[in-house]
């Protein structure tokens, strides 16, 4: 008689481990009533470039800067990987070190951007009472907030001290800012310069302070969600990286993780673990704003006829 073998152990564990990561797929995306089958295309507001932008300028680093160390941690990661024999490792902390990256510091980039946002509305009010106490001139007014606007808004309202174009100096600021609420007070701004300016205090007093409250309140919301699925995730990526690090310190596994089959395996149970953490953020949104187009708003002041 001949006895049939069984598979190995090491397929046992990582399927087991794949079905429980499936089981968490598909119990979330019957919480979010999820239909592969109807899923409609959507069109990004936002392009990925544009999106890492934002996450370096939340950062108050340059665009070199950020692009270095994204650079740096994944040859790092690839390198680790090559350590280990295993080729598919290294492709995979290449992949976990370029994105993880942005995932470690998302919450530090959200807690600055919103304490400058918070430190820009009260510019504002400073910028108000200005020209509503004070009586002074939009354009005078602004220079004199660009030369001393504190730490946090120093980088921002930089080009607000500096001479020639008002309105370009007002753009420059949106545009460095890369933030919903700066970009809408800039374009309020710019909208003002050609009007009154008891238009503009009004605008302020009804529509950009409250309105301005208003959103800090709900970021301030999101970064709690956002912390709260931060910790979720840390805990499953460390749960799954100790299960794969006992198992390749086996020389008996990590041969079965160097051929085709237990590479394909790898790769299964890796893509359903990000598809779990992709359905975990689909829960816990966070708030996005609209963008505003400052030069557009520029053009159309400049040459309201064009």
């Amino acid at each position: 008689m001949t006895s049939v073998a069984g598979p190995p152990e090491s397929v046992i564990l990582v399927a087991g481990v794949a079905l429980i990561v499936a089981c968490g797929c598909a119990g979330i995306a019957a919480i979010l009533g999820v239909q592969p089958l109807t899923r409609r295309a959507r069109r990004r507001t936002i392009p990925l470039l544009e999106h890492e932008k934002d996450v370096a300028a939340a950062l108050g680093w340059s665009w070199r800067r950020w692009i270095a160390l994204r650079a740096g941690v994944t040859t790092g990661g690839v390198f680790v990987g090559l350590a280990s024999q295993i080729w598919l490792l290294s492709l995979l902390l290449g992949a976990i070190a370029f994105f993880g990256v942005r995932f470690l510091v998302a919450g530090r980039a959200a807690r600055r951007r919103l304490r400058m946002e918070r430190a820009f509305l009260v510019q504002l009010r400073a910028l108000r009472d200005r020209m509503a106490i004070g009586n002074q001139s939009l354009d005078s007014a602004l220079q004199e907030i660009g030369r001393n606007p504190g730490s946090d808004l120093a980088y921002v309202l930089e080009p607000w001290a500096q001479g020639g174009s008002v309105t370009g100096n007002i753009v420059q600021s949106g545009l460095r800012s890369r933030s919903p609420l700066v970009e809408h007070a800039c374009a309020v701004l710019i909208w003002a310069r050609t009007r009154s300016l008891d238009g503009l205090i009004s605008a302020i007093d009804d529509v950009l302070i409250p309105v301005g409250e208003a959103q800090l309140q709900v970021e301030e919301e999101s970064l709690v969600t956002l912390t709260q699925q931060r910790a979720v995730t840390f805990a499953m990526s460390a749960l799954m990286a100790v299960m794969f690090l006992s198992l390749v310190r086996v020389a008996t596994f990590r041969a079965y993780y160097a051929t085709f089959t237990g590479t394909v395996v790898l790769l299964l149970a890796v893509a359903m673990f990000f598809a779990l953490i992709a359905m975990l953020e689909r829960i816990a949104r966070t708030a996005r704003w609209t963008r505003w187009n400052l030069r557009e708003v520029q053009d159309q002041e400049l040459h309201p006829h064009a």
